[in-house]
């Protein structure tokens, strides 16, 4: 499971684990933040011990605050630490961070070298297939995961996980499975003890398991397709293991959803509820009632409120 702003806490990761993930992610985390001892930034580095094994991403542009950032979430005990080269978020990218590093390789070079001589635990890293050199010039050429895979080919990397697509077409359209096949080639002759894992291709359960198979990548990083089904560990597993997975049923989705509910009011304040509003809107998600569901479940504001709505549906 890879990290999403607002949707991967501490409730969310453990609803995960409960179905099967291997590894989960924290929301991903300003290294600046870190430096600057922001409350609400160290908060989202905890963690319940059943979440484990948990890995923090971190984010931003100047590798000297990598170092002391990569010692503040080792201190917590988590697995590993992932730093994110692949954000294409305005907030992050429009500013030179996230993708937009790959345009200096210098600096992601020295950023993975402080972060890895800083800590003991493993250290991965995420990014997308490329980027045009000139933003908002076609015909500029671009850089690609080979250019960032040889930029680090004598660095000790845990891991990477590859979206698909590139910075200028980030979320819409098909990935593009012959990119991620031949840089999984190239990684894993680079890094043979590494594990590389691919990104954004979730179409269908059955097509994860062709796409694996294709790319020969070592597992899929699960992200937005999880939105309202955190089952989709489960069912690929199984689908993996047997050939066949079950379909999920009204009862199992509510009792997950409420499930959910309980662990966010746990685990953050009052306030912060109102978050579940949006995981509630994906759980109902596909129901002939989800219309009416919808405008009574954006005024939740507790976990008893979410049982009064669900529970008498059948």
């Amino acid at each position: 499971m890879t990290p999403m702003a607002g949707i991967t806490d501490s409730a969310w990761r453990q609803i995960c684990k409960s179905w099967g993930a291997d590894i989960v992610h924290t929301e991903f985390v300003s290294v600046d933040a870190l430096c600057h001892a922001s409350s609400k930034t160290i908060q989202m580095l905890e963690y319940q011990a059943s979440e484990q094994p948990v890995v923090v991403q971190i984010f931003g542009k100047q590798a000297d605050l990598y170092p002391q950032a990569a010692k503040i979430v080792a201190k917590t005990g988590v697995a590993g630490i992932d730093i994110n080269f692949g954000c294409p978020a305005k907030k992050v990218a429009g500013h030179g961070g996230g993708i937009c590093l790959l345009r200096d390789m210098k600096t992601v070079r020295d950023i993975v070298t402080k972060t890895i001589e800083a800590v003991d635990i493993p250290v991965s890293v995420k990014t997308r297939i490329s980027l045009r050199k000139t933003q908002g010039q076609p015909d500029s050429g671009d850089i690609t995961i080979f250019d960032f895979i040889d930029a680090l080919s004598d660095l000790p990397l845990a891991a990477l996980i590859l979206h698909g697509r590139s910075y200028e077409v980030p979320f819409t359209g098909p990935v593009d499975l012959e990119m991620l096949r031949e840089a999984g080639q190239k990684f894993k002759t680079t890094f043979p003890q590494s594990i590389y894992l691919i990104n954004g291709s979730f179409q269908t359960i059955e097509s994860v398991v062709t796409d694996l198979k294709y790319t020969q990548a070592d597992g899929i990083a699960l992200s937005r397709a999880l939105y309202g089904r955190p089952w989709l560990f489960k069912q690929i597993r199984d689908y993996i293991d047997t050939g066949s997975y079950q379909e999920v049923t009204w009862p199992t989705i509510k009792e997950t959803a409420i499930r959910h509910a309980h662990l966010l009011w746990q685990s953050k304040n009052e306030r912060a509820f109102i978050e579940m509003r949006k995981h509630l809107l994906f759980y109902v998600k596909g129901r002939p009632d989800a219309s009416e569901l919808r405008k009574q479940l954006v005024t939740v504001s507790n976990p008893d409120d979410v049982e009064k709505i669900l529970n008498p549906l059948n």
